[in-house]
């Protein structure tokens, strides 16, 4: 993966809705909250309790592709019959209004060729690279996987406020990543809370 061209990648505005799927006991108080994603390891962002990176929203383009991507459906999209409800966790379900004026597609191939990254490696391991170590049979490579190098590099470009990428469970989707702290005059995620009947919002 070459990141050099990050800062000089296509930008469009995004506005649709998007959706997450999260447990009932955060709906009321942490349906958007992106606090603890400062110090959690995810596909872009290589965070951890002693090494705090950048807020992060994760948001899918469809119900099915939310319930895959925090696993409350199990097993593969690709075999039919195969799928089955987590057993132990219930979800709900947020449909997120999004207003954001500059957004990266990584879903797009050219984008890809700009980045010399494919389809394959924006979905690939990335849990292996914390995993791996002395006491592992395969002990390298270790450190930052190359999405979460990506991520940190596209946060760092002035003015952009996420990417769209293709979904690491079902890839013939794609997700939308957010940088909250980024977000532009005129930006705006919404979503209607239906325990308090309140809009929410960030900002």
């Amino acid at each position: 993966m070459k990141l050099t061209p990050v800062g000089r990648l296509p930008t469009q505005p995004e506005s649709r809705i998007w959706y997450r799927a999260l447990q009932p006991q955060f709906l009321s108080s942490a349906a958007l909250a992106t606090a603890h994603t400062r110090t959690l390891s995810s596909r872009f962002s290589d965070a951890t309790p002693a090494n705090p990176r950048f807020e992060i929203l994760y948001l899918a383009e469809n119900q099915q592709v939310a319930l895959f991507e925090v696993q409350a459906l199990l097993g593969s999209p690709a075999a039919p019959g195969n799928v089955i409800p987590h057993p132990r966790r219930a979800w709900v379900m947020m449909n997120v209004t999004v207003r954001l004026r500059q957004v990266v597609d990584l879903t797009d191939v050219a984008v890809q060729n700009l980045l010399e990254t494919t389809a394959q490696e924006l979905t690939g391991d990335w849990q292996g690279y914390r995993l791996r170590g002395p006491a592992t049979t395969v002990q390298q490579p270790t450190g930052s996987a190359p999405t979460q190098e990506l991520g940190l590099a596209l946060y760092q470009v002035p003015s952009l406020e996420g990417f769209r990428t293709l979904s690491a469970r079902v890839p013939y989707n794609e997700v939308l990543a957010v940088f909250p702290a980024k977000l532009q005059p005129g930006s705006r995620l919404e979503w209607l809370n239906p325990i308090t009947g309140n809009l929410e919002s960030i900002p």
